[in-house]
C-alpha cells in the first residue's frame, strides 16, 4: 500500500525570509540574485506576510523609493499556511481552492518550515497526471496580451494589472521578440527602473518559445533546463499562439483528479465484478486520495448501490464506510437530510456517458454548510458503465468569503452615498456611482485628482484645518459643508471621512461617505422661516415682531434716539371678506402688506400679528411728528383701491401711535400704548392716527 506523502517532504526548508522592517531595495536584490519568486516576512519566526514576484508590479507605477520603503509596507499581509505534517494531496487541493502559488509551511509551534510553490507540486504531480499524450495547446493561454517594443514599461505593467496576467510578450509581425514577467519586474524594480522607458529596453529577449503541439512533458523539462516559469506558445511558422506557465500545469491537474481515478480503477478491476469482490480496491483508492484530502468521496456500482466512502464522505454522512453495504445513493442522500433532486439528474447525466456538477445546502445540527457536488462515469474502454464516482467539496468559507465581497461590492454600486477611496495622499482612486449621480463627474474625471475639484468655496483654509487635525489625530471626521458639481451648482452634503490604516498603524486610504442634503437644508430653512414669519404675507409674525422691538430698544440707549410704534388696524376689511369670500380677502392683505413695505424703510420693522392687524416699528425718531407723518402717508396708501379678479375695492386704516420715551426700554408698555391709541383712533371715526403722547 502506497505510504501517504506529507508537505514537509517537496516544501524548500528554511526558505529566505525577513522582517517587517527590511528595506524593499534589500529584498529584491535577493530575489533576483537567487532567482527565488518569494520571500516570507516573519516576526521572529513566526510568518506574518509574504512579498512575491506579483507584488512587485505596485513599485513602478507607485513611485515607490525602494531604498526607503519597508517590506512590511507592500507585502501581502494575512498569508495562508499550511502544516507541515498536511498530505501532499490536502495541501495541493488548498492552493487549488485558494488559487495560491505560495504556501507557507509551518511547523507545529507555528513557525516557519519552509515552502511550497506550484514548482514543488509539479516535480512531484505533474509527470504522473499529465502523460505524454497531453500537448502544450491543451493548457496555454490563448487569449496573450501583446504590445510593441516601442511601448512603455509603464503600459505593460498597466496590462498585466487590468488582465491579472503573469507576462506580456512584445511582438513584431505577429513573432514573439520579447517578454516582460513577474521575474523581470523584480529585476527592474531593483534597477530602479522608469516607467517611460521602451519595452526594447527592458524585455527579456530572445524568448524561450515551445510548439503548441509539443508534450507538456517536453514543456515542462525546458522550463527546468531554461530555469523559466513561463513559456512563450508558437505554431510552425514561429507566430505567437499563446503563453504557458508552471502554474497552468498545476491547474490541469485538478482537471485530471476524475481521469486518475479511472485509471486506477480500471488497473484493478477488469469488469464490475472485480469492482464489487476487490476489498483490495478501497485501498488503492485510499492510498491515491488518501483520507485527508479533505474532499468526500463515494464509488457506486452501475446499479446505484454504493461501494466505498473515503472517511470524508463517512463523516459527513454518519455512517462508517464499513457498513455501507450496498446502500443505495439515493437512500444515502435521503437518510442525510440532502435533496435528491440534482443527484436524480446527475445520476441521469452520468449512465448517458456525462458529467455532472451542482450546489447544495446541507444542514448538520446548527450549522449549514455549503457543498460542491460532481459526480462523473467510470467507464472501460469500450465506453461501458462499471460505475459512479462523486466528490462531495465543503465550500462553506468560500461562499462566505464571495458573498461578502459581494455584498460589499452591492453596498458600494448601489448605495444612495457617494463613496471616495482615496490613497494616503488623498488622490481619488475609486468613486461609485453615486458620487457620479450627486456630483455629475465620471469616475475617470476625478481618478487621481484630490478632492478638492469639488470645492465650492464656502470654507475657509481653517475650516479644512480643523478637518485635518480631528483626522490625524482620531482617523475620523463627520460634519457638514458644501461642494460643488460639475454643472457648477452648489450643493450641501453630510460628510464622513474614516481613515485606513496598514499593520504598521499607518494611514493607507482614506474613505469618504457623503449624502446629498440640500433638499432637507432648503426644507429646514423654509421651516425656520415660516417659524418667524406670516406665511401668507411673507412678513415678520408676532415672534419676530417682539425681538426686533426688543433689539430697537436696547439699541435707542446707545444712541438716544427714540423707537415708535405703530399698531395698524383694516377698516372695513370684515365686509369684503364676508361678501366677496377669503381668497379676496387674503388678496386684499397681501396688496396692504406690499403698500405698507413701500413707505417704510429697510431698517423699519413691518409685521403681521394676525387677522387685519399690522404694526410698523421706527427707528430713529426724534418726536411725535414723524412718526404721525409716517401713519399718514400708509393710511392715504392703504385707501387707494385694490383690484381684485372681478372688482375693484377699498379699505382704510385706522393707527395707534406710542413712543418709547413713556415706555422706557420695556416693550410690552410701548406696544400697549400703541393699542390704546389704536382703539382711540377706530372711536374717533376710524381712517385717522392718534398718537399717545399727545393723550398723555
Amino acid at each position: 500500500m502506497q505510504t501517504s506523502i506529507q508537505l514537509k517532504e517537496i516544501c524548500t526548508i528554511n526558505p529566505m525570509c525577513v522582517s517587517q522592517t527590511a528595506i524593499l531595495a534589500d529584498v529584491l536584490e535577493m530575489m533576483a540574485n537567487h532567482r527565488i519568486s518569494s520571500i516570507v516576512v516573519v516576526e521572529g519566526k513566526r510568518p506574518v506576510g509574504i512579498f512575491t514576484e506579483r507584488d512587485a508590479l505596485r513599485i513602478i507605477p507607485e513611485l515607490l523609493n525602494t531604498k526607503t520603503t519597508f517590506i512590511g509596507s507592500v507585502m501581502s499581509d494575512v498569508p495562508v499556511v499550511a502544516p507541515m505534517h498536511l498530505d501532499l494531496f490536502e495541501a495541493y487541493h488548498l492552493c487549488a481552492q485558494e488559487n495560491l502559488r505560495h504556501l507557507i509551511v509551518v511547523d507545529s509551534t507555528g513557525d516557519l518550515y519552509g515552502i511550497a510553490t506550484d514548482n514543488d507540486f509539479m516535480k512531484l504531480l505533474g509527470f504522473d497526471v499529465l502523460s505524454g499524450q497531453e500537448v502544450v495547446e491543451n493548457i496555454m493561454h490563448k487569449n496573450v496580451h501583446t504590445l510593441a517594443e516601442h511601448d512603455t514599461l509603464h503600459d505593460a505593467i498597466t496590462l498585466m494589472i487590468k488582465s491579472n496576467s503573469s507576462g506580456v510578450v512584445i511582438t513584431e509581425a505577429d513573432k514573439p521578440i520579447g517578454i516582460v514577467t513577474e521575474r523581470d519586474l523584480v529585476r527592474l524594480g531593483r534597477d530602479h527602473a522608469n516607467g517611460n522607458m521602451a519595452l526594447a529596453e527592458v524585455m527579456s529577449s530572445p524568448v524561450i518559445c515551445v510548439n503548441s503541439q509539443r508534450s507538456i512533458y517536453f514543456a515542462i523539462e525546458q522550463m527546468r533546463e531554461q530555469k523559466v516559469r513561463t513559456l512563450v506558445v508558437v505554431n510552425n511558422q514561429g507566430l505567437l499562439e499563446g503563453l504557458m506557465t508552471e502554474h497552468d500545469v498545476v491547474k490541469k491537474i485538478e482537471s485530471h483528479y476524475v481521469h486518475m481515478l479511472n485509471k486506477i480503477i480500471k488497473r484493478q478491476a477488469d469488469d464490475i465484478v472485480r469492482i464489487r469482490k476487490e476489498l483490495d480496491e478501497r485501498h488503492v483508492l485510499s492510498a491515491v486520495l488518501h483520507e485527508s484530502l479533505g474532499v468526500s468521496l463515494i464509488i457506486a456500482d452501475p446499479d446505484k448501490k454504493v461501494r466505498y466512502l473515503n472517511p470524508a464522505a463517512s463523516v459527513l454522512f454518519g455512517i462508517a464506510h464499513e457498513n455501507i453495504d450496498g446502500e443505495q445513493l439515493e437512500l444515502l442522500f435521503t437518510k442525510a437530510n440532502m435533496p435528491v433532486d440534482h443527484l436524480l439528474i446527475a445520476l441521469d447525466k452520468v449512465e448517458a456517458g456525462e458529467s455532472y456538477e451542482y450546489d447544495l445546502a446541507h444542514q448538520m445540527k446548527d450549522e449549514i454548510f455549503e457543498l460542491h457536488v460532481r459526480m462523473a462515469p467510470i467507464q472501460d474502454q469500450d465506453n461501458h458503465l462499471l460505475g459512479f464516482v462523486q466528490t462531495i467539496q465543503d465550500e462553506t468559507d468560500k461562499k462566505h468569503s464571495e458573498r461578502k465581497l459581494k455584498q460589499a461590492a452591492s453596498i458600494f454600486d448601489n448605495t444612495i452615498e457617494g463613496i471616495i477611496i482615496t490613497d494616503a495622499n488623498a488622490n481619488i482612486l475609486s468613486v461609485n456611482p453615486a458620487f457620479m449621480k450627486i456630483t455629475g463627474y465620471e469616475e475617470d474625471e476625478v481618478r487621481g485628482r484630490n478632492p478638492k475639484v469639488l470645492s465650492s468655496g464656502r470654507q475657509d483654509k481653517a475650516f479644512y484645518g480643523r478637518m485635518w487635525d480631528s483626522l490625524n489625530a482620531s482617523g475620523y471626521w463627520q460634519g457638514e459643508l458644501w461642494n460643488r458639481r460639475k454643472s457648477g451648482e452648489t450643493y450641501a452634503e453630510w460628510l464622513t471621512i474614516s481613515a485606513i490604516l496598514d499593520a504598521k498603524k499607518q494611514v493607507k486610504n482614506y474613505i469618504a461617505v457623503f449624502a446629498d442634503i440640500t433638499s432637507s437644508k432648503l426644507a429646514h430653512d423654509e421651516f425656520e422661516f415660516l417659524a418667524h414669519h406670516d406665511p401668507l404675507t411673507k412678513l415678520p409674525n408676532r415672534l419676530l415682531f417682539n425681538a426686533r422691538l426688543s433689539h430697537s430698544l436696547s439699541r435707542t440707549k446707545r444712541t438716544g434716539d427714540l423707537v415708535a410704534v405703530l399698531m395698524i388696524d383694516l377698516d372695513g376689511f370684515k365686509l369684503i371678506n364676508d361678501h366677496y369670500g377669503h381668497q379676496a380677502g387674503d388678496r386684499v392683505l397681501e396688496v396692504v402688506a406690499e403698500r405698507l413695505m413701500a413707505h417704510t424703510r429697510g431698517e423699519d420693522t413691518v409685521a403681521r400679528l394676525g387677522g387685519d392687524e399690522f404694526v410698523v416699528v421706527l427707528e430713529d425718531m426724534t418726536d411725535y411728528q414723524g412718526a404721525m407723518d409716517v401713519a399718514n402717508k400708509l393710511i392715504a396708501s392703504i385707501s387707494q383701491p385694490i383690484m381684485l379678479i372681478e372688482t375693484t375695492v377699498s379699505v382704510t386704516a385706522s393707527v395707534g401711535i406710542a413712543l418709547s420715551f413713556n415706555a422706557g426700554d420695556n416693550p410690552k408698555i410701548l406696544v400697549a400704548s400703541a393699542d390704546d391709541a389704536l382703539y382711540q383712533a377706530k372711536s374717533a371715526g376710524k381712517n385717522t392716527a392718534i398718537c399717545a403722547q399727545l393723550q398723555s
